[in-house]
């Protein structure tokens, strides 16, 4: 559901319960267009997030703490400048759209006591967060427009700041009676669950629907073609939605499909009448949760675009190399037949004459033997010729020894490349990339290390139990598995991992428990279904899981993060399961 006018109202009236009259103490900015302002009133701290992502611009209070740059940006740095210390005295939502002012007493540079305006406009791609002074001027913006972007209306530092003038839609507030509500719909001929949200600011297609729900009429229908009764109907069931909103507390709810979040809705929902749903207590709480797993999902995935596509490069790289190997492998494998003809022309040396161009001679290597014709070069005496032979044979062993090894290496290369995609599938925050980066940077594959430092808290590897109550963890990446393996888990721990499959080391924390008392079978089976779920074979069926006691997991020297040899393994074929972490 779009972050629509409804949630604008009642965010806002939320807002100003809580923290209108609050200072302002802390300004963080974790991303390029987000900010996060640290608000203190008598006994309380709240955080207030606005957000201008073109995907996902809002504002609400959030209990998560920001992970920041260790150098703050200049936009950050600006608005710490002008509205650091200063008194949120008034909060307002612009003509029911979705804009949100908020008025600042701070002190000017001269000492005097002026007021500033934060303003967060959400507006799809053109959202936009915004700084203007005492003078009505832009200060600075989270999106620079230039006249190249829009000829409407620039949003520049320095500028005079012009609210939006491109929106001519009606304010759903001030519509008086039915004849006015009809007015508004003069010009409009799209169907009413369309219309209504083109004609009125701040209707998302979600309350278009249940407005129409409640009217009993249909959303495919246009307004002109409707009774007079059905459009009174209309008029009452939109009324009656909006004196809810504006008379009643707000009604938080999300509609669940499943684990997946189909809508939510500030106000109570008739049209999801009888669907599974979750309700908050505010609408910040709700917003909370919808939007940190919907945005840290995004967020991570466009952060992690940079390096799927490299990983993608060298294991792209890597396969060719690998198919390339095993094709000169191949041409190795028929070397005994170059030893065979050096054989063949020292056994009839003495019937080879200077200049002759080849040699027919019995192959005595069959049985029975056969005779078979050998070239010869004409300017090489039979010794030569011989040796000639003798040279190709060798050389193709020596390359059978070097392929070997090289394939090896470059199957490993392979498997560890693998493993950092199953790394990044896993990420559920922006440390988790950041290791991934480092670890990159580490083994070679990156040059530089580009990325900005951010102040970000330690992400720590998966945990959960099984049914018996056994701790279970799953390394993310392979710095995590590393640490998981060889520092976490003691030596009688059980670890586990996919059978020649890139995945998570995964460990079983069973050291001083006595089995078939404390545990037994069944806590084996479901860390094994867990492995078999952090890994590439996570769609599979009746997946290969290896496990054995974590004495008998060896680090090779020199080896990359993440690979280990083992041994005393056992082998379980199991259903992958994914499991959240406690």
């Amino acid at each position: 559901m779009a972050f629509d006018g409804i949630t604008t109202y009642k965010v806002i009236e939320e807002l100003r319960q809580k923290i209108e009259g609050g200072k302002i103490d802390k300004i963080y900015q974790p991303e390029k267009d987000e900010i996060v302002l640290t608000i203190r009133r008598p006994g309380q701290v709240y955080r207030l997030l606005l957000s201008a992502h073109m995907d996902s611009a809002r504002f609400y209070l959030t209990e998560n703490k920001p992970e920041t740059p260790l150098e703050p940006p200049m936009f950050c740095m600006l608005f710490r400048k002008h509205f650091g210390g200063g008194k949120l005295v008034h909060l307002e939502q612009v003509g029911f759209d979705r804009i949100l002012e908020m008025d600042v007493e701070v002190y000017n540079e001269l000492g005097d006591l002026c007021r500033k305006k934060i303003i967060l406009e959400i507006m799809g791609r053109h959202s936009n967060l915004i700084l203007v002074d005492e003078n009505g001027r832009i200060i600075d913006c989270a999106h620079h427009v230039g006249q190249d972007m829009s000829h409407f209306r620039m949003v520049l530092p320095g500028l005079p700041y012009e609210a939006p003038s491109h929106n001519q839609r009606a304010n759903p507030l001030l519509m008086e009676d039915a004849d006015c509500f009809a007015a508004v719909w003069q010009n409009c001929h799209a169907p009413i669950g369309k219309g209504m949200y083109q004609v009125f600011n701040g209707i998302s297609p979600f309350a278009a629907s249940e407005i129409c729900f409640r009217a009993g009429v249909s959303e495919k229908a246009s307004f002109e073609d409707l009774m007079q009764e059905e459009r009174e109907r209309l008029y009452q069931a939109f009324t009656q939605l909006f004196c809810e909103m504006r008379e009643e507390p707000a009604h938080p709810e999300i509609f669940l499909d499943g684990d997946r979040m189909r809508e939510y809705s500030m106000v109570a929902s008739r049209l999801m009448a009888g669907v599974e749903r979750k309700t908050f207590d505010t609408p910040s709480a709700l917003l909370d949760v919808y939007y940190v797993r919907q945005d840290t999902k995004n967020r991570l995935r466009q952060k992690a675009q940079d390096l799927h596509k490299l990983v993608m490069t060298h294991l792209d790289r890597a396969r060719r190399k690998y198919d390339l190997q095993q094709k000169q492998m191949q041409d190795t494998q028929g070397r005994e037949k170059y030893q065979r003809m050096g054989d063949l022309i020292t056994a009839n040396i003495y019937r080879i004459q200077m200049g002759e161009r080849s040699l027919i001679a019995e192959d005595f290597y069959q049985d029975p033997p056969v005779e078979v014709e050998i070239a010869l070069k004409e300017n090489l005496t039979p010794a030569q010729n011989a040796q000639k032979y003798y040279a190709k044979y060798n050389k193709l062993k020596r390359t059978e020894e070097a392929l070997t090894e090289q394939l090896q290496q470059t199957e490993e290369e392979i498997q560890y490349l693998e493993s950092l995609l199953t790394a990044m599938e896993m990420a559920d925050c922006e440390k988790d990339l950041e290791d991934i980066r480092l670890e990159l940077y580490e083994t070679g594959y990156v040059r530089k290390n580009r990325q900005k430092r951010k102040n970000l808290a330690a992400s720590k590897p998966l945990t959960m139990r099984t049914s018996e109550g056994l701790e279970v963890m799953v390394g993310k990446n392979n710095i995590q598995n590393d640490q998981l393996t060889f520092k976490m888990a003691s030596p009688f721990d059980l670890w586990f991992h996919v059978k020649d499959i890139p995945g998570s080391h995964t460990v079983l924390f069973c050291s001083g428990k006595e089995y078939g008392k404390d545990y037994t079978e069944q806590s084996i089976l479901e860390a094994a279904q867990i492995a078999a779920g952090h890994s590439r074979a996570a769609q599979s069926s009746r997946v290969p899981v290896d496990y054995a006691e974590r004495r008998y997991v060896k680090k090779p020297s020199g080896s990359k993060p993440g690979f280990v040899i083992y041994t005393h393994q056992k082998t379980l074929f199991v259903e992958p399961q994914s499991s959240e972490s406690t």
